[in-house]
């Protein structure tokens, strides 16, 4: 006997015999679902947890803290951001006189004798952040220090007061 005698017959070797199945359109949406189900579980989130098996890096959200303090006649914004080569490496926008774009542009800071960066959690791109304050200063007059890795910008209140004349 011909070995390919196997292969030809009609229940033969491997689809012949087996039944085609029929899925219906509702059958194949309900795969299709199933499997979107899986990928939202099953994700690159689930698979980094699990000792590093994830195709992409996370990405993390870099936050550079601040506080905002006033007094009578200034608010003084405090960022910390040490590290900061210069203080010129950070810039405020006013979008108007209660909001602002902090963008701070940090440098990796290389040791002498180091030839390739393997790692680094410093922000590879500028780093903006949007700073509401809660009443109006004047734009166009503010200053800056940089001290022990903060950063302290002192802005004028607009004085909101004005005099209703009265006529006695």
């Amino acid at each position: 006997m011909d070995p390919m005698d196997f292969f030809k017959q009609k229940d033969g070797f491997p689809f012949n015999g087996m039944p085609q199945p029929e899925y219906s359109p509702e059958k194949i949406y309900e795969m299709k679902k199933m499997v979107k189900q899986y990928q939202s579980v099953l994700n690159d989130d689930f698979w980094g947890d699990i000792h590093g098996l994830g195709t992409n890096k996370k990405k993390k959200v870099q936050m550079i803290p601040y506080e905002i303090w006033e007094n009578d006649q200034n608010y003084y914004l405090s960022v910390i951001c040490p590290g900061l080569q210069d203080r010129n490496h950070a810039k405020i926008f006013f979008h108007n006189d209660q909001v602002l774009t902090l963008k701070i542009k940090h440098h990796s800071i290389k040791p002498i004798g180091a030839v390739a960066l393997v790692s680094s959690d410093l922000p590879q791109k500028p780093y903006e952040r949007e700073i509401f304050l809660q009443k109006s200063v004047v734009t166009s007059d503010y200053s800056s220090t940089y001290e022990n890795g903060i950063l302290t910008y002192t802005f004028k209140k607009v004085n909101d007061e004005f005099e209703i004349p009265f006529d006695f």
